[in-house]
């Protein structure tokens, strides 16, 4: 461009074209592919051009299309991130009831002369407390640094 004499506010608009950039879109040949999902847009999809208003059409539909599946992959992910955040509480949950499942085992054995069973029971249940207390906190430091990042 420089070589044809082209003004320097234009070719400012412009950036270098680099191997990635000239691979050729699936979205376009093949719209429904599989494993395209992550697949962004070179720059020059997105460069104003002037054309006619078949092209403009085309390239409408190519940038909804892109939108589209862009609101998808975000919709997922705030779908991942609030299952996520269940399955913390549901592991915290399961660690808490383990607990007191063993705690509710200590009173029959020690009643019955069993304190090695009292022991072991005691045990359990504080462990699976130790469990549930620090996913606790490592999961509420999670949760904090996420609802920064929304």
């Amino acid at each position: 461009m420089i070589s044809l004499g082209i003004e320097a506010d234009v070719i400012a608009k412009y950036k270098p074209l680099t191997q990635e950039h000239l691979k050729v879109s699936a979205a376009i040949a093949e719209p429904n592919a599989r494993g395209q999902r992550n697949d962004m847009l070179a720059w020059f999809w997105s460069a104003n051009s002037t054309g006619t208003s078949e092209e403009n059409d085309w390239m409408n539909e190519f940038y909804r299309v892109h939108w589209l599946r862009g609101k998808a992959l975000r919709d997922r992910w705030a779908e991942e991130i609030v299952l996520v955040e269940n399955e913390m509480d549901w592991t915290c949950n399961f660690f808490l009831h383990k607990s007191q499942e063993w705690a509710d085992r200590i009173l029959p054995s020690t009643t019955d002369q069993h304190p090695g069973h009292a022991c072991y029971a005691a045990r359990q249940s504080r462990m699976y407390r130790q469990l549930a207390d620090d996913g606790w906190d490592a999961f509420q430091t999670v949760k904090v640094v996420n609802e920064h990042d929304d």
